[in-house]
């Protein structure tokens, strides 16, 4: 009677399980150029798969200091390490870049 539900709760599980480790793994692979990241804000050339949306501009707003955009890029200042990371795993940001801006 219970079998049915929790295969589905099991199979969920290991779905998102799946995508969490795929993200952390996806974002140290973006982020080993960079290391080590420091402890202090820095300035960002986030690439995305895509021209951003507003959706993906203000998800970065959130996580830091959006500069300005071009193509398929968004230049940010005063981004912290751990927002860094944050952006780093989002499966639609192809690279990220330090940018002297």
């Amino acid at each position: 009677m219970l079998r049915g539900p929790l295969i589905a709760t099991l199979v969920l599980a290991a779905a998102v399980a799946a995508f969490w480790i795929a993200g952390s793994v996806g974002a140290a692979h973006k982020l080993a150029p960079l290391e080590p990241l420091g402890g202090k804000p820095g300035n960002y050339a986030i690439t995305l798969d895509f021209a951003p949306e507003r959706f993906h501009q203000q998800t970065l707003q959130d996580l830091g200091r959006v500069v300005e955009v071009k193509g398929a890029t968004v230049y940010m200042k005063d981004v912290e390490p751990a927002a860094l990371k944050a952006i780093a795993r989002r499966y639609w940001v192809d690279s990220v870049a330090r940018w002297n801006g």
